[in-house]
């Protein structure tokens, strides 16, 4: 009402509540009606807090150092509605469309870090690691905030390089938030994940890998990934070939 008769302000609704809430005017919360009866959001600190690990790791960087021309990988996660403290690890490659998928049971450091040793473990040796995850894009969330333990094995090898996306943008790595949509259409927001399993994440991945893109000229990113991978290191992704006619994006395909 307030915003509507006062079209001078010139703000939006949004930040005439945080003018409210901070106190800046001679309003206050309780002259809301609705408000007075919602109890205080608990707010948690997902970012990474530590500024020294995005040193050389920035967005710029990224660019700068013409990253951006490699075949580089975007990450992320992908998060259970409330009643599970799972959440899937993405990896996706933008050149062929790939997605690759892991299940933890915390979104943590230390989840992120024993995911890619497991990856290494699958793949033979850091090298190998890093012919198909040369550089790394990925977001400020807290479970990235130790790069040292990605980018280096438990022997102190290097096997890739991680960059930082800059605050509050996503479309950064815009490629892999457009595939987690194919992936919510299997599961959709709101799906709690405490009873899945990593076969359940391997086949929903398989299922999105292997959907025609028309980016793609009508091929399937697991028909790209067979041409520059191969076969056996596709099996050792845990990668598999569905039938494009076979391919079903929507929940029944995990009931």
């Amino acid at each position: 009402m307030i915003i509507a008769g006062h079209p001078e302000l010139g703000i939006c609704v949004k930040t005439l509540y945080n003018y409210i809430d901070q106190g800046i005017l001679f309003s206050r919360n309780v002259h809301l009606k609705r408000k007075v009866k919602f109890k205080p959001r608990k707010k948690k600190n997902t970012a990474i807090t530590n500024r020294a690990v995005f040193n050389g790791r920035t967005y710029l960087d990224f660019k700068s150092s013409c990253c951006d021309e490699l075949d580089f990988v975007e990450m992320d996660t992908v998060l259970s509605a409330r009643g599970s403290d799972k959440c899937i690890l993405t990896l996706y490659f933008p050149h062929m469309e790939l997605l690759i998928g892991r299940l933890m049971h915390r979104c943590t450091q230390g989840a992120v870090k024993a995911e890619f040793d497991k990856i290494q473990n699958a793949l033979g040796n850091a090298f190998e690691f890093s012919c198909v995850f040369p550089v790394i894009l990925t977001d400020r969330g807290s479970e990235f905030g130790d790069p040292e333990s990605l980018e280096h094995d438990r022997n102190g090898q290097a096997r890739t390089g991680i960059f930082y996306c800059d605050p509050m943008r996503s479309c950064q790595k815009g490629g892999i938030e457009n595939v987690h949509t194919m992936l919510r259409m299997i599961l959709p927001k709101g799906t709690v994940f405490e009873n899945l399993t990593q076969w359940d994440i391997r086949r929903a991945v398989d299922h999105v890998n292997n959907a025609p893109r028309r980016k793609l000229g009508g091929h399937t990113p697991y028909e790209l990934a067979f041409k520059t991978f191969g076969a056996e290191t596709l099996q050792k992704l845990q990668l598999r070939y569905v039938a494009p006619d076979e391919v079903t994006l929507s929940p029944k395909l995990l009931k």
